[in-house]
């Protein structure tokens, strides 16, 4: 009885670690390091919301990172376009306004590419600049189809 009892208790410890060693994906970042700074809601038109992007910042770095992440409604878990951008905003732009674009990383990086969950992760350097944020997801069923984005004026600056 004793050893059923030691052998049970191994493995409830074996699989309470399993399960705090292993984050889930929103813990991990989906690939970003450092703390989510801010989320945007992707939207249609109408309102429903398709996504979220994930925003964060790693301070060690100084890396902005984004991800795309769709919701039931965008299609989590159907291949389907998710597409998710950032801008380093030209020197001398400032909070609220118009982003004109330096530089820019994005995924997927060419057409035609489709994914279940989410884009990105995709990194910038912008220290002493804003970045503007920027993500879409596309769903198609049959001759119709709807589309959700989301752009941001410069933000986060410096």
């Amino acid at each position: 009885m004793r050893r059923i009892a030691s052998v049970l208790t191994g493995i409830l410890l074996l699989l309470g670690g399993s399960f705090i060693l292993a984050p889930s994906a929103s813990a991990a970042g989906y690939g970003c390091g450092g703390s989510e700074i801010d989320t945007y809601q992707v939207k249609t038109s109408g309102g429903s919301v398709y996504g979220n992007i994930h925003l964060y910042y790693d301070s060690s770095t100084g890396k902005n990172c984004a991800v795309n992440v769709a919701t039931s409604a965008g299609g989590y878990g159907t291949p389907t376009f998710k597409f998710v951008m950032l801008v380093k905003c030209v020197a001398g732009t400032s909070a609220g306004s118009t982003c004109t674009q330096d530089t820019y990383v994005q995924d997927p990086t060419s057409t035609g590419v489709n994914y279940s969950q989410y884009a990105g992760p995709v990194n910038i350097s912008a220290a002493g600049r804003c970045i503007s944020v920027v993500g879409v997801i596309s769903l198609t069923s049959g001759p119709s189809s709807s589309q959700a984005q989301y752009t941001s004026n410069a933000t986060h600056c410096g």
